[in-house]
């Protein structure tokens, strides 16, 4: 049985927590145990609270240190926006973990960056290849971002075609709840926060709004930006035409209740919520900053958020007026499957343990 160290849930409902998800699902149950890193976790009959950040250091790496010393793994995988904060991996090297998984998610940071994150950054980029074993990455952006000059691997963001495909029923469910019936229902499915900007979501609606009389807004998530996104939404007087879900368990079923799906984000690696989108069939209106990449079946529209919000609006309803479109066998056969996704991963584990366990020693 291979022991994995999984690093990245949460209990945000994002793309990261969504590939984990799904990714330790079709990873064999015969061959793997996964445990998950969690604040307060029970590993082997104990409890264990981690700290809270790094601000007390000496702390910090009194608990990692003896975490990995008291149980063992044979891989860490670290799910990760940024390359700031990988002493887990230091200190897993330390223990004698043979497989160090690192995967960039993103393309750009998320956090807010003083001169010791920058340094930090630089350093770590620097020496990745002496921390983790192996460099993956959501899209060829992701990783030309996180681990320039170096050797990496793409795991494409793989899903369940079946959770996601359009439905009938799901579409009534979904708009009968929030009073859509025929109307253009338009939507964001993601975080509340800086990266998604969803207060030009809400300025881009106010422009909707301006032109067609029917049309509705859901925000699918939640974050820190959700108290600006209510203000904005009641300053501009749209408490009728914009409806905040907030976390949802059944947001693979609004894929089939919108329309066109809208992500006006500053920075992107390859969202899975544009996989998603593509296997309803649904089409969608992007930033430029979104990777090329997640144009897999040609539903996606590229629109410069230099734009006004009113080209931005009536490129969405325009696309509303679209058909939907059958692309299982495109995801497929571009490697969105999620079952190619595990076995990409389990080859890699695999292989690494072969090479990286050698003589007892961790190289």
């Amino acid at each position: 049985m291979i022991r994995v160290f999984m690093v990245g849930m949460s209990t945000d409902k994002g793309g990261v927590e969504a590939y984990i998800s799904n990714l330790s699902i079709f990873l064999s149950d015969e061959k793997y145990e996964i445990v998950y890193s969690w604040p307060v976790m029970e590993v082997n009959g104990k409890m264990w609270v981690c700290p809270r950040n790094r601000h007390n250091y000496y702390e910090y790496a009194k608990f990692w240190k003896r975490f990995f010393k008291e149980n063992h793994f044979d891989v860490v995988y670290y799910n990760t926006c940024d390359i700031v904060s990988v002493d887990m991996l230091k200190f897993a090297k330390k223990a004698g973990v043979p497989v160090r998984i690192i995967h960039s998610h993103n393309t750009e940071n998320q956090m807010k960056m003083d001169m010791f994150h920058r340094i930090t950054e630089k350093h770590n980029r620097k020496n990745i290849e002496k921390i983790a074993t192996n460099l993956l990455a959501c899209s060829e952006d992701a990783g030309y971002w996180m681990f320039p000059g170096k050797k990496f691997t793409v795991i494409k963001n793989g899903i369940d075609y079946s959770k996601y495909r359009y439905q009938l029923e799901n579409r009534t469910e979904c708009r009968k709840s929030i009073s859509v019936a025929d109307g253009y229902l338009v939507g964001c499915i993601g975080r509340l926060d800086p990266q998604k900007n969803p207060l030009m979501s809400v300025e881009i609606m106010k422009e909707i709004s301006k032109l067609n009389a029917t049309a509705k807004f859901v925000f699918v998530g939640d974050g820190e930006l959700r108290p600006q996104v209510e203000q904005k939404i009641k300053e501009y007087n749209l408490e009728d035409r914009i409806v905040l879900l907030g976390p949802r368990d059944d947001a693979n079923k609004w894929y089939s209740a919108l329309d066109c799906l809208v992500m006006p984000s500053l920075f992107e690696g390859l969202p899975f919520t544009l996989v998603e989108a593509q296997a309803a069939g649904l089409s969608c209106v992007v930033s430029n900053n979104v990777s090329s990449d997640a144009n897999i079946t040609g539903l996606i529209e590229y629109v410069d958020l230099n734009q006004s919000t009113k080209v931005w609006a009536e490129h969405i309803l325009k696309t509303c007026e679209k058909e939907r479109l059958d692309t299982k066998e495109q995801l497929k056969k571009a490697g969105y499957s999620i079952q190619d996704t595990a076995e990409q991963v389990d080859k890699i584990i695999q292989t690494s343990l072969e090479k990286r366990v050698q003589c007892g020693r961790v190289k």
